[in-house]
């Protein structure tokens, strides 16, 4: 509500929000990579089902937050970008069953990654679905043409990104409400 001219949003710290940005991907891959497992599994557009598995999970949460942190420069500077870049990285790793030194790697990794995908792509929601469709080697399970062509399948690329959307954070409502502080 504006009031005089003042805005009241409420003030949050970086490292808590690193706590509530992470625990609400972590939520919402928790509920939402079912889904895509489903939607993958059971797609038409492969010869056989991929079998992916909720333990297949790992690659998913890399993904999802390498495109989400990808985004934080559009709405932060570079001190912000990095505190919180840090502070996230840190409560990922409390999620994640794996030695911390190896979550650290693979997510530098996966933005990396990431990043090249989007070269290629020019919405994040798309790179993401060209992420998984590499990074679950989906390729192995198309026809012989698009097989050959290594590429996907552009109907299921175009369904994918379109569920991947679920999968963003929404900075610019959040900012609305919130001012980040150090």
């Amino acid at each position: 509500m504006r009031l005089f001219g003042f805005n009241k949003r409420r003030k949050i710290k970086i490292d808590d929000l690193a706590v509530v940005y992470t625990s609400t991907l972590f939520d919402v891959i928790d509920q939402g990579f079912p889904e895509i497992i489903e939607f993958v599994n059971d797609n038409r557009k492969f010869e056989e089902s991929p079998n992916l598995q909720r333990e297949d999970v790992i690659w998913f949460i890399m993904i999802i937050f390498a495109a989400n942190n990808y985004r934080l420069n559009e709405f932060f500077d570079d001190s912000t970008v990095d505190k919180f870049h840090l502070s996230s990285l840190n409560e990922l790793i409390k999620y994640i069953d794996m030695e911390e030194e190896l979550i650290r790697e693979m997510f530098l990794d996966y933005e990396k990654f990431f990043k090249d995908q989007l070269i290629e792509d020019t919405s994040i929601e798309k790179a993401m679905a060209k992420s998984i469709f590499v990074k679950y080697n989906l390729n192995d399970f198309q026809g012989e043409l698009l097989k050959n062509q290594n590429e996907p399948n552009p109907v299921f690329l175009q369904e994918l990104t379109d569920l991947l959307g679920l999968f963003t954070w929404n900075w610019s409502d959040y900012l609305v409400k919130f001012k980040v502080i150090d």
